[in-house]
Order: C-alpha cells, then sequence, then structure tokens
C-alpha cells in the first residue's frame, strides 16, 4: 500500500466512523442478537450432554466454541456484495475508477471502521455471557496460540471479503444478484460453523468439512486455540491460505473481466 493510498484509507475510515456514530444506538440491538444465537446452541448442548448426550467433544470445547464464535462471526463478516452490485447497476461506481486507488477502498474502509464499532459493544456482552460458564472454558495461555488465531482471523476475513467482491462483480453480467448472495450466506452460515460447530457434525462428513472452504472462516479460527496439538493445525493454515489465495484470484479475475463490459452510468 502507497503512502498516498494509505492516507485516502484513513481518511475514508474517518469518514465511516463519523457515519456509524450516528447509528451507535443500532449496534447493541444488533450485537444482542449476534449473541443470542450462540447463547441458545450453548444452552441446548449443555442441556443435552447433562441428559446423557455423548457429543465428539468435550464440554469445555463446546462451551469455549460457543462463547468465541460470536466475535469470529463479527471479525470474519463482510457486506460488501449487494453494495458494490449496485454502484455497478446505478453507475456510481465511476467515481472510483477515476481515482488512483483501489476501487475497492471505500468497502474495505466501511468494513474495517464498523467491525471496530462492533467490537467495542459486542465484547462486554460475550463476557457477561461467560461468566456463568467459565469453569467450562479452555482458552490456551501461550502468546504464540494467540497469534495464530489473528492470523487465522485475518485470513478468514480476506477470503470473505474476497467472495463478497465476486458475488458483487456478477451485477456486471447480471440484473440481480440478491439471489447467488443468499445462497452464499447461507452456505455460509451453514458449514463454516458459525450456528452448530462443525466438529459435531457427523464423521461421515468429516473429509467434505475439511476441505471446502467456509468451514475456514469461522471453525478453523476457533480450532487454533482449542487444538490440543499445535503440530495438528498445519495442514490447516496450509488449506486456509491455499483457499485465500483461490479467493483473491478469484476476486481479481471476475473483477477485471467484469470492467471490460462496464458501460458507465446507467449501465
Amino acid at each position: 500500500m502507497t503512502r498516498s493510498t494509505a492516507l485516502v484509507f484513513l481518511a475514508l475510515l474517518r469518514q465511516e466512523a463519523r457515519l456509524i456514530a450516528q447509528y451507535r444506538w443500532w449496534l447493541p440491538a444488533m450485537q444482542a442478537s449476534v449473541v443470542t444465537v450462540p447463547l441458545i446452541s450453548l444452552l441446548v448442548w449443555r442441556g443435552a450432554v447433562a441428559h446423557g448426550a455423548e457429543p465428539p467433544v468435550t464440554r469445555d470445547y463446546l462451551t469455549t466454541y460457543l462463547v468465541l464464535v460470536s466475535v469470529v462471526t463479527t471479525l470474519t463478516s463482510s457486506w460488501t456484495a449487494k453494495f458494490l452490485a449496485e454502484s455497478i447497476r446505478s453507475g456510481r461506481l465511476d467515481a472510483w475508477l477515476v481515482r488512483p486507488c483501489s476501487t475497492h477502498l471505500a468497502a474495505a474502509a466501511n468494513n474495517v471502521a464498523e467491525k471496530v464499532a462492533k467490537l467495542a459493544v459486542l465484547l462486554p456482552l460475550v463476557v457477561v455471557l461467560a461468566i456463568p460458564f467459565h469453569d467450562d472454558l479452555d482458552l490456551p495461555a501461550h502468546p504464540g496460540r494467540w497469534l495464530l488465531f489473528a492470523w487465522a482471523l485475518a485470513m478468514g476475513a480476506a477470503m470473505t471479503f474476497s467472495l463478497d467482491v465476486v458475488v458483487g462483480s456478477l451485477a456486471f453480467w447480471w440484473q440481480d444478484v440478491t439471489a447467488v448472495d443468499r445462497f452464499r450466506h447461507l452456505a455460509t452460515l451453514f458449514l463454516s460453523g458459525a450456528v452448530v460447530p462443525l466438529a459435531v457434525m457427523p464423521a461421515d462428513w468429516g473429509p467434505f468439512l475439511r476441505t471446502q472452504p467456509f468451514g475456514y472462516v469461522v471453525a478453523f479460527p476457533i480450532r487454533t486455540l482449542l487444538e490440543p496439538d499445535a503440530a495438528d493445525l498445519r495442514a490447516g493454515v496450509a488449506a486456509q491460505a491455499a483457499w485465500v489465495v483461490l479467493a483473491l484470484a478469484a476476486a481479481r479475475v471476475v473483477w477485471v473481466r467484469g470492467l471490460r463490459r462496464y458501460h458507465g452510468a446507467g449501465a
């Protein structure tokens, strides 16, 4: 990133922060809903274990996973596709195409600024959620695990943003990409581990779940903290990196080819 691009990005971050501040009362309600689903899942799973259910992971694993999942989901999420598609359809993309910086800079700034604001509201809620279950939380003390967790989060966020660019760029060819975007979100919700930990899925699904990309958005970052042996994470780190590279390459290819079809305002 050049110095001029960095300055533009910082200016966009400040602009987004001021805009988000105008809707600050909306954030607590949204983040409370983000915590509610994992809380319900946590209570259901703990109740099932208390009544004799034997999931393939320990109660400590489930408790820690479901306490952390709302934070990971928030930090790896993206909502760029629909806005990018709208800017293509309406012609508002023109304003960015003539600027000497990436056309995706504003979306990235919005993504970062909104995540910071959401996290500031979400973390106290997660702490409140964790207090009743603190005896069953199993978090690593080694700083290396937390660095790996941060890296996996960044990779998961990059993958999600890239896939958003791919879906939004389909508007160069299609009038409406809403159905594709919804399908992608549903697939991510189910296959990423955002609702149900992938570790409790049927064993026969194991090979598929380990190779599909969405699990590296939510489940794998949490796994970097919960896996007993860090050496077992090497294959996951490599697979996640490979999926990120593929997602970035796909975003680049679709975007460049789409721009060749773009006709400006009213397209």
